[in-house]
């Protein structure tokens, strides 16, 4: 089993790795990278831009799973009528699947249609970071945070060190670091609970496969 990843950035790709290294509890699960390739941060544009492409469909046709990883802290840019929620919690479901409807219009509705099995969705309310923040925070009220998330990350890397704002796209490594508890599968199932859109997308990898 392969996993291809279309995502706004390298930090992302690692911690999508790291993800479902522990889901899958296989430290070998081949994961490549679609996109950012050369382009680093490729960002929303690019994400919705790339998968409009045939060589976003070759690459489908290539790989048994694609994921494609989107934060929504612009939506209001994408020029699609979406309104950003900030942080009520409550509309979460409601607005991922906003979001998906605009992805799968994106890549075309028949293409979608006949390869939806393969293409999972990981989208982030708001930031990837807020993902983070039940891994690194010990404060309960950073677990549920879907707002400011950045700012809260980049305080508990301080605290370990370095900065998330560090130009270290080449390898990767902080986020790595951020991510690694997730490579825990009893740690990733029990604190993806706490963060609305994490649940969401671990769910998802729950009822796509049987495996965990």
């Amino acid at each position: 089993m392969r996993f291809a990843i279309v995502g706004e950035g390298l930090t992302d790709f690692k911690v999508l790795k790291n993800l479902l290294i522990g889901f899958f509890k296989d430290k070998n699960l081949p994961v490549t990278k679609l996109r950012p390739k050369d382009i680093e941060p490729f960002g929303w544009g690019n994400v919705l831009n790339y998968i409009s492409t045939e060589e976003f469909q070759d690459e489908v046709d290539a790989t048994n799973y694609v994921i494609i990883q989107i934060d929504t802290d612009k939506c209001e840019e994408w020029k699609e009528e979406l309104t950003h929620i900030g942080d009520d919690e409550t509309k979460v479901n409601d607005f991922i699947n906003q979001i998906i409807k605009v992805l799968i219009k994106r890549i075309g509705n028949p293409f979608y249609t006949t390869n939806k099995g393969k293409i999972l969705f990981a989208i982030c309310v708001h930031d990837i970071e807020c993902w983070l923040l039940p891994f690194n925070s010990t404060t309960k009220s950073h677990f549920t945070k879907i707002v400011g998330c950045v700012n809260a990350i980049e305080h508990l890397a301080n605290k370990k060190g370095f900065s998330i704002h560090e130009k270290n796209y080449e390898d990767g490594a902080h986020y790595d670091n951020l991510s690694k508890e997730m490579r825990d599968n009893r740690e990733l199932l029990k604190k993806s609970e706490l963060n609305p859109s994490l649940k969401v997308f671990v769910n998802t990898l729950s009822s796509t496969f049987t495996t965990v």
